[in-house]
């Protein structure tokens, strides 16, 4: 399972159940240097070195959250990004153990490539899963000379807080996750908690760069991160409507298409959805 996120700069219908797995404990982490978590990540010449461990308690939950270091690339976050990188993780976390009792496990962050800075920003980040209960955010991070080392930083910290939901997902929806039609609910509900565990930071960015003139012109399930728009709306009707949408969305492989998505959310959402979502935006759409 992999699902990748790149940040530029930049009443209702009857609620479904969550859908959560089967409790287990959660363990320690994967040996970093073993077969399991190389297989995992898709790459067999990773030299881990494990350069700090936190023990995160989220509801009744223990996590695990270690920082590595990948020798073999040379690449270790700086100090600051390694503080960073817990932050936005318990931050995240946060958000949505705050509305929903939710599955959570280990999480490790691996960096894959760490440059000196250069005038264009670099920041990504991949989060690994595979079935696999421990989950793997791989980063890379380029800071840009052109920005402030601030900036930089609050960039790096929304896209660890947006991987980190993808985490989430992959725990307590694991089945809705594995389809590729869901892309437009994975990347715009992972926006949404960023945008919540980190507000004021890019959400309004990311309106200015257009994302709203977007959603006039495509379909809801048509975009993936510009439906930050769309998770803002549902969230302030109510937190649980993110986590039951998710829920809602099909399970099947048989029905891995973009319209089986729409069915789902037509289903999903009351009559008037539609309209009050275009009087929010200005005309934005939700379906087609």
């Amino acid at each position: 399972m992999l699902v990748t996120a790149v940040l530029a700069f930049v009443a209702a219908a009857t609620p479904a159940p969550a859908l959560l797995l089967p409790a287990q404990p959660v363990g320690e982490p994967i040996d970093c240097n073993g077969p399991v978590f190389k297989s995992q990540i898709y790459r067999d010449d990773v030299e881990c070195r494990e350069v700090s461990r936190t023990k995160l308690t989220v509801q009744d939950q223990t996590v695990t959250l270690r920082i590595l270091a990948d020798d073999e690339e040379d690449a270790e976050l700086p100090p600051e990004y390694q503080e960073a990188a817990v932050e936005a993780i318990d931050r995240a976390f946060a958000v949505v153990a705050a509305e929903r009792k939710l599955n959570f496990h280990n999480v490790s962050v691996l960096p894959v490539e760490v440059y000196g800075q250069r005038r264009e920003a670099m920041m990504s980040g991949v989060t690994y899963w595979r079935g696999r209960s421990e989950c793997i955010i791989a980063l890379t991070v380029v800071p840009a000379s052109r920005f402030t080392p601030e900036t930089n930083l609050a960039m790096f910290k929304f896209i660890v807080a947006h991987e980190a939901f993808h985490c989430v997902q992959s725990w307590n929806w694991s089945h809705q996750l594995l389809l590729e039609s869901a892309a437009w609910w994975k990347e715009g509900s992972a926006d949404l908690v960023a945008m919540l565990a980190y507000p004021g930071f890019d959400a309004q960015k990311k309106i200015n760069l257009g994302y709203a003139d977007i959603a006039s012109a495509k379909a809801v399930t048509q975009m993936d991160y510009g439906n930050i728009l769309f998770f803002h709306w549902l969230w302030a009707q109510s937190p649980s409507r993110v986590f039951d949408l998710i829920a809602a969305m099909p399970r099947d492989p048989a029905n891995d298409t973009i319209e089986a998505q729409e069915a789902a959310l037509r289903a999903f959402l009351p009559g008037d959805a539609a309209q009050q979502y275009a009087s929010a935006y200005s005309g934005a759409k939700i379906f087609r």
